[in-house]
């Protein structure tokens, strides 16, 4: 029997929707999920591909974001059209049927955050307290560069917020004044990188 969301090979006979109920249960492929009350521009774009290959009779204002009845309805149609039936048939995306439909198998994409802008060089040294000196301090200490610290990050630069980046400067293969321990917006793009 096979997993949810994974069709076994077509086998002629057996109904489309086991017992004439509609499967409520998702599944992730790609790492996105597809079923009852899945979300995302990629459950409307099954429902398109769907009405594009003649699949959307259940629909009743068409394809959208949330995946609904009438999606699990068209995609057991779909399914039949391939040969499932019983339980692999039963409206759910599985690998096969979704990559046969789509093309491609989806996958998410993680956005990576950006780094925070540059605060300008003014912002560091001594006599400075602000909230980028802490910032700096914890993506050094988040990048393994801390050991100067005694008590810390903090908003008031000192010889250990100095010490730390010289010491991240070097481990980026920088010498002389490229690692005077004072942060400038490549140091910093690297430490949030």
């Amino acid at each position: 029997m096979p997993a949810k969301g994974y069709e076994a090979a077509p086998n002629p006979g057996g109904s489309a929707i086991p017992g004439g109920s509609v499967a409520r249960y998702k599944v992730t492929i790609g790492g996105l999920e597809y079923g009852y009350g899945a979300y995302g521009d990629h459950v409307t774009a099954v429902g398109r591909a769907l009405v594009k290959k003649g699949f959307g009779k259940h629909y009743t204002s068409g394809p959208g974001p949330r995946w609904t009845d009438a999606d699990t309805l068209n995609y057991a149609d779909y399914q039949e059209s391939l040969g499932y039936t019983g339980k692999a048939a039963d409206g759910i995306p599985g690998e096969a049927s979704l990559k046969k439909l789509l093309g491609t198998l989806p996958s998410k994409v993680t956005a990576r955050p950006s780094a925070p802008a540059f605060p300008g060089r003014d912002k560091f040294g001594p006599g400075k307290s602000n909230v980028y000196v802490t910032r700096l301090g914890r993506a050094l200490v988040a990048k393994g560069f801390g050991k100067h610290y005694t008590s810390g990050p903090g908003p008031r630069w000192t010889d250990a917020d100095r010490e730390n980046v010289e010491d991240f400067q070097r481990a980026q293969g920088w010498t002389g004044s490229d690692a005077d321990g004072f942060p400038g917006p490549e140091t910093w793009r690297r430490l949030f990188a």
